[in-house]
């Protein structure tokens, strides 16, 4: 809050995280300049979708300690179901109050509340139906209509990868030195995903025959070792960084980034300062800044930069850490699908300045020697069915 003629100094801390549902009314009161005082949590009705979720939620952290869990699909579940709990029915009423024995008109509401941003609507079904599935071990209700709703969602492509303009107009943005250009080269180098960056470090360094190496367990679940070689560049940018810094990103105030997603948020603004990024207009006609490239487009460019120079699928996913070859083969698929219709463009042409087509390699018959030739015997010509000799002594000896 704004007096007039100066800034309002003081401090006020938020008693809540930003999974909390009242975290909104807490920070807007913040804005304000008040404390807004906590309200002790009001234990959700039995058998109710709050009940569900939360047992969920307690059941999914024990997962995540153990291991078993990615604490980034525990984050994407979590944010999910509480978007899925806060929607209204027709009558004004939270749908997580109700009984978690939901018809499917429910569930299409839900779905329906996220109007065009239908990735988050899909993200929310997801988390529905794994609540579901874990549910119908726990007395909740089985065969739960949540998964007969289908998602509106249809993929864009995902991230864009990077073109050489987009890495030159970020490097001449961001100079030798800046943590801009120290994470562009890490991520370039590692092709690893923006949730393993903040964590990576000089404790992950290898040197074998006289060549440095990153090597680390991307935290995604299912995700294979990674050992990858440091380039010049990387060298130079992280030639300030002492032995014993317990990462190699920090933000400005010279710690390293506390979260993945604390790191994505800076990305962006360096993407935006580069001039990677178009404008949008927000709910309340707002023109905004919204980046168009990301740490996934340098991972996309970098498996597409391997399958352009022969790759093969093994090599990608060595490289990107998959653990199934359909995923590397997306990269690879599409490299030679331009090297195969090259290929057929250049014996179109090959075909139209000698009058005919060159042939395959391998295929065809060899140059020099007559085609086959083939002759029928009108003579020797026998008809199949009961007038063929042969199949005639047949029907005698059986």
């Amino acid at each position: 809050m704004r007096t007039p003629g100066r800034m309002m100094s003081k401090k006020i801390t938020i008693p809540v995280g930003p999974e909390h549902p009242d975290f909104q009314r807490h920070y807007s009161s913040a804005r304000e300049g008040r404390r807004l005082e906590s309200q002790a949590p009001v234990k959700p009705s039995r058998g109710t979708l709050d009940e569900m979720c939360d047992r969920f939620i307690v059941w999914m952290e024990d997962q995540v300690e153990a291991g078993n869990l990615s604490a980034l699909t525990l984050s994407s579940r979590r944010t999910g179901l509480s978007q899925a709990r806060d929607c209204l029915s027709p009558k004004g009423v939270r749908i997580g109050a109700l009984k978690a024995d939901l018809p499917r008109e429910a569930f299409v509401r839900i779905r329906d509340s996220f109007g065009p941003k239908t990735g988050a609507a899909d993200t929310c079904l997801k988390a529905l139906r794994a609540l579901y599935t874990w549910g119908a071990d726990y007395g909740y209700p089985e065969n739960s209509p949540i998964f007969q709703v289908r998602s509106n969602h249809r993929s864009k492509g995902g991230a864009v990868p990077w073109s050489d303009r987009d890495r030159e107009m970020f490097l001449q943005r961001h100079g030798p030195g800046s943590m801009a250009r120290r994470w562009f080269f890490l991520a370039r180098d590692t092709a690893g995903r923006v949730g393993d960056m903040h964590l990576l470090g000089p404790q992950h360094e290898q040197l074998s025959k006289d060549r440095l190496f990153v090597a680390w367990h991307p935290r995604k679940r299912g995700s294979q070792p990674v050992k990858v070689p440091m380039s010049n560049e990387l060298l130079v940018e992280l030639a300030t960084v002492a032995d014993e810094a317990p990462a190699y990103l920090f933000t400005e105030y010279g710690k390293p980034f506390a979260s993945s997603g604390s790191l994505d948020n800076k990305i962006r603004k360096w993407v935006i300062q580069a001039g990677l990024y178009s404008i949008e207009t927000d709910a309340e006609g707002k023109e905004i800044k919204k980046a168009t490239r990301s740490q996934h487009g340098i991972r996309k460019a970098r498996a597409e930069e391997i399958a352009e120079q022969g790759g093969s699928v093994y090599e990608v996913m060595a490289y990107l850490s998959h653990s199934d070859p359909k995923t590397s083969a997306i990269y690879t698929k599409r490299v030679e699908r331009a090297r195969l219709a090259e290929q057929a463009a250049d014996r179109v042409d090959a075909a139209k300045k000698s009058q005919g087509v060159p042939r395959p390699e391998k295929r065809g018959t060899p140059q020099g020697v007559s085609p086959n030739v083939v002759t029928i015997s009108r003579k020797q010509w026998q008809p199949v069915g009961e007038s063929n000799p042969s199949f005639q002594v047949e029907n005698l000896a059986s």
